[in-house]
C-alpha cells in the first residue's frame, strides 16, 4: 500500500512538472507568434525560432528569477555563444501573466519596440523562467 501510495505521488509530480514545462513553452511560442504578426504588418519578415537562442534566452530568464533581478547582464557573453551572429539585441520583461500583455508592453517601448521591428534580426529565442522573460534576437 505505501509503496502505492509513493508511486503514485511521484506519478503526480512528473505530471504537474511536465504540465508546466508545457504551458511555458506555450508562453514563448505565442509570443513569437505575436511578434511575426506586428512584423508582417511592417512588410518584415518573419522571425524563425532557434534552439541556441532559446537556450540562451531561458538561461538569462533563470539568472534573472535567481537574482530577482531584471537586466541585461551578461549580453556580451550571450552574444558571443551565439555563434556565428553579427549582431543581436534583445528584450526583457517581468511579471507580465500573459503574452499579449509583454508584447504589449515592448510594443509601447521605444527601444523594445525597435528591437522587434529590426529588419535585419532573422532568428530568435524566447526563455520564460518564472515571471522573467527574454526575446534573444541575432542576424
Amino acid at each position: 500500500m505505501r509503496m502505492t501510495l509513493r508511486l503514485l505521488a511521484a506519478t503526480i509530480l512528473i505530471m504537474l512538472s511536465l504540465a508546466q514545462t508545457a504551458v511555458a513553452g506555450q508562453f514563448e511560442d505565442e509570443l513569437l507568434v505575436l511578434i511575426n504578426r506586428y512584423r508582417s504588418t511592417k512588410k518584415l519578415k518573419p522571425l524563425a525560432g532557434s534552439p541556441l537562442y532559446t537556450g540562451l534566452a531561458r538561461g538569462h530568464s533563470q539568472t534573472m528569477q535567481e537574482q530577482q533581478s531584471l537586466g541585461h547582464d551578461g549580453f556580451d557573453e550571450r552574444f558571443r555563444r551565439a555563434a556565428d551572429a553579427q549582431s543581436c539585441v534583445e528584450n526583457v520583461g517581468w511579471n507580465h501573466e500573459t503574452p499579449k500583455s509583454l508584447f504589449d508592453a515592448w510594443r509601447k517601448s521605444s527601444g523594445h519596440n525597435r528591437n522587434m521591428l529590426d529588419r535585419r534580426i532573422r532568428r530568435a529565442g524566447i526563455g520564460r523562467s518564472g515571471t522573467y522573460v527574454t526575446l534573444f534576437a541575432c542576424y
